[in-house]
């Protein structure tokens, strides 16, 4: 039986968004509020970070569980949404620093 459905999703850079997590205090963020953010104990061992970095489907879903995150953190965290397009964007001398707009600038969201 041949089937003619196409099955590919329809990916773009630009509808595909980040979330960057970075402590309001304190230069690094907590390896128990990685497991709450992620949802899932974190097995990472590595140096500690200064962000964490959450993908999402696209914007609404990010707001969604920004807006309904509930679980306790050890820290406060400003959390800053960017598209796929930004993240491809960063570049080893800079850290690889989001290339933020103006606008994504001034919107900032809060947790914990």
């Amino acid at each position: 039986m041949k089937t003619t459905a196409n099955t590919t999703a329809n990916l773009s850079a630009y509808n595909i968004y980040w979330a960057e997590f970075t402590p309001c205090t304190g230069k690094y963020i907590t390896k128990s509020d990685i497991a709450a953010i992620e949802g899932y104990a974190s097995r990472y061992t590595g140096r500690y970070n200064t962000n964490h970095r959450k993908h999402f489907a696209n914007k609404e879903r990010a707001l969604e569980f920004i807006n309904n995150f509930n679980k306790k953190l050890s820290k406060r965290y400003m959390v800053r949404l960017f598209t796929d397009k930004q993240f491809g964007m960063a570049k080893q001398e800079n850290g690889y620093a989001i290339p933020y707009t103006k606008k994504q600038l001034e919107e900032v969201y809060y947790i914990g």
